[in-house]
């Protein structure tokens, strides 16, 4: 333990003069350091005030002695771990490599799950199988006994954290630190709890969640690992896996793949799971389906103990398709031909939204992802019968300098738009779609609505205010600097703020989709005409690379 010992003198955890430093070496994997630390430093403390001679005046110093801080700090739960605690007979030091875990709030009892699954891109509204498992075996854990194990920077960490909360499910976090040193990491560490101890106002604990953070490597020498956690002839995880997988495959008492890919880095951490016999049996269980676990990794698996589950969804329509039944409302006429000369209208097209909707709040949408069962599409075309049922275009404030919020519009015409579409890689999005509307130009300029001025920074510093809004670099260069785009060619127009549509007339608007079935769609819903824009008018383009 003598690289341990030095980090903690190094970061003022202990003087250099300490005694007792030496009975860290007979500490076990698993120990809470905390009280070893506290009873080394007080005898530090008393050996130093015997030195002191009677002429030394008692010091001034208001702010609490650091054994006070630490022990404020073990009264209130906290421990600091060699290692992951109550999992001894597993070879986890040599998964994770020698390192300090400090819990702020104390171990959480209970079983620990923790659900793994590889990228699932940019699309997770098309993932309603996906999210219907997550809902699903989520729904099964006990609130008294199970613990929901995640890490930050995984796939699945962003969506347990509502999941706990909507199920009543206690969660354990776990942050990671590579990084920093392990003296950087105690340093901070030690500067946290004597902020903590100084301020005045303690916030109640939550019960309900827990964090444990994990340090970067240590420079102690691993201990032997116990036949009982030997590998069975296997090698021990690479440490070029990623350190979030590695702790939440090896430290969980539960392991649920909602999706793994053949011969990524989920394949082979639980397949070296499988092969150790120092794990549970039957602990780890699959998501079976093509878009989830497929067939040959579930097979392999499944023959070193793990166990598949089939969840049925009940899969319906979407709702936006197309009406069946009667109805009282008047279907919109569409059309194959541009109805509108160029330059009497703007362009407004719509996109995929990979997140949340301009108004809508993150927990909102993940909220629709774990809870509905119907398709939650966040698809170029339903941003368009999003923008068509609100009667409004929010807007916003990507790519505008100065964050103003602001909807934009092109005067170039609709098809030639279509036609010489470009993909913007720094935005990773092409710079227009075959959806969106066609406002007249007129009634766009009672809306406020101006050309932007395209310039360079002294044109922006001065520029008034009330003009910042509309501004645009006329050039730039792509993220590796490659490529000098030329913004001018969009010919942009902005309307400040929301646009209200409920007050456009009938022929004020003009919705276009790419597919004539899409405009059907739309008709149903729309008070506006809906123009077809067909392959031969130029929309189909290749996919970037």
């Amino acid at each position: 333990m003598t690289g341990l010992v030095e980090a903690l003198i190094a970061s003022g955890w202990l003087s250099g003069d300490d005694e007792g430093s030496k009975s860290f070496a007979v500490l076990p994997l698993g120990a809470d350091v905390l009280p070893l630390l506290i009873e080394v430093a007080r005898q530090g403390m008393e050996t130093q005030a015997r030195l002191k001679t009677s002429k030394t005046k008692a010091s001034s110093d208001p702010r609490p002695l650091w054994t006070d801080v630490l022990d404020e700090a073990m009264r209130c739960g906290a421990k600091l771990t060699l290692g992951w605690p109550e999992c001894e007979a597993r070879p986890l030091e040599r998964w994770l490599g020698p390192r300090l875990m400090w819990w702020p709030s104390g171990l959480p009892e209970g079983r620990k799950v923790a659900w793994i699954s590889s990228r699932l891109g940019r699309a997770i509204d098309e993932r309603p199988d996906w999210f219907a498992v997550l809902r699903s075996a989520t729904a099964k854990l006990d609130p008294h006994q199970d613990l929901l194990l995640t890490a930050s920077g995984t796939t699945v960490d962003r969506f347990l954290e509502r999941a706990a909360i909507l199920f009543g499910i206690r969660r354990l976090r776990v942050h990671l630190d590579e990084r920093h040193t392990l003296v950087d990491w105690l340093t901070r560490l030690r500067r946290q709890l004597w902020r903590s101890s100084l301020a005045r106002d303690v916030e109640e604990p939550d019960v309900s969640r827990s964090d444990v953070f994990v340090s970067p490597l240590g420079g102690w020498a691993l201990l032997p690992v116990p036949h009982s956690a030997s590998t069975d002839g296997q090698e021990c995880p690479s440490s070029d896996l990623p350190l979030s997988d590695r702790v939440l495959i090896a430290a969980a008492d539960q392991v649920f793949a909602l999706q793994v890919r053949p011969n990524g880095n989920l394949h082979r951490l639980l397949r070296a799971r499988l092969l150790n016999s120092a794990w549970p049996t039957a602990s780890v269980w699959l998501a079976l389906g093509n878009a989830l676990v497929p067939t040959d990794v579930a097979a392999e698996l499944q023959s070193r103990g793990a166990i598949g589950w089939w969840l049925f969804v009940e899969h319906v329509s979407n709702v936006l398709a197309s009406p069946q039944g009667t109805s009282t409302l008047e279907t919109c006429p569409t059309m194959t031909d541009m109805p509108w000369p160029d330059g009497d209208y703007f362009v407004h097209w719509t996109r995929r939204q990979d997140g949340p909707w301009p108004d809508q709040s993150e927990a909102d949408f993940i909220d629709d992802l774990l809870l509905r069962k119907e398709p939650t599409s966040h698809s170029a075309f339903a941003a368009l019968s999003r923008i068509v049922q609100q009667r409004r275009l929010i807007a916003s404030t990507t790519g505008i300098r100065g964050e103003a919020s602001v909807v934009s519009f092109s005067a170039n015409p609709l098809l030639e738009l279509t036609k010489q579409r470009t993909f913007r890689a720094h935005r990773g999005r092409w710079d227009c779609e075959a959806y969106g509307l066609c406002v007249r130009r007129e009634w766009l300029q009672t809306r406020g609505a101006k050309p932007v001025i395209y310039g360079d920074d002294d044109l922006w510093s001065s520029l008034p205010e009330s003009e910042r809004v509309f501004f645009q670099r006329k050039m730039t260069r792509s993220r590796r600097g490659a490529k000098t785009i030329d913004w001018t060619q969009e010919a942009e127009w902005r309307v400040p703020n929301d646009l209200d549509l409920s007050e456009a007339g009938r022929e004020d608007v003009l919705l276009f989709v790419p597919t004539e079935d899409e405009a059907r769609q739309l008709a149903a819903i729309s008070p506006w005409s809906v123009f077809v824009v067909s392959s031969e008018d130029g929309h189909s383009c290749p996919s970037p690379e």
